[in-house]
């Protein structure tokens, strides 16, 4: 009976290379497009969250610390991220700049100490590539809800 070794193996031959490497450029031209689209997705989930994060972190502090929270955006718009603030403008919490591809629509929002809206009502529109929108809706009582679809 004899083993094959590999001391015996003398390598691939070029149709082989080729037939790899034909498999590999197939695989690749059909997962980085399915790649680009999960992580474009991924993108506006993040952005979605964290703005959702964001406010309820804001109305978190501010009931309990009995004292107004504002969630607002940076300086040059919501582009640029958000930041949660106490009426002494102490910056509480910063956001990360969203990715390009991501817009917020919306005015800034201070929730009194007991966790209602100082201004009434506000939704913040998150757009994100392919037409994807999630609206945050905040009623005046404080409550807040992220669903997937345009604001009314």
């Amino acid at each position: 009976m004899r083993f094959y070794s590999i001391k015996n193996s003398q390598g691939m031959t070029l149709l082989e290379l080729l037939i790899v490497l034909a498999i590999i450029i197939i695989l690749a031209s059909v997962g980085i497009p399915s790649y680009q689209t999960f992580i474009a997705n991924e993108r506006f989930a993040i952005a979605s969250n964290e703005l959702y994060n964001a406010y309820r972190f804001a109305r978190n502090e501010a009931i309990k610390t009995s004292s107004s929270m504002t969630l607002k955006p940076k300086t040059g718009g919501w582009v640029n991220g958000w930041q949660v603030i106490d009426n002494s403008d102490t910056v509480l919490l910063v956001s990360k700049k969203p990715h390009d591809s991501i817009t917020v629509t919306g005015v800034a929002v201070t929730v009194e100490g007991m966790g209602a809206l100082s201004d009434g009502g506000v939704t913040f529109s998150i757009t994100g590539p392919g037409g994807k929108i999630n609206c945050l809706s905040v009623l005046s009582s404080g409550q807040s809800q992220l669903k997937p679809e345009a604001c009314s």
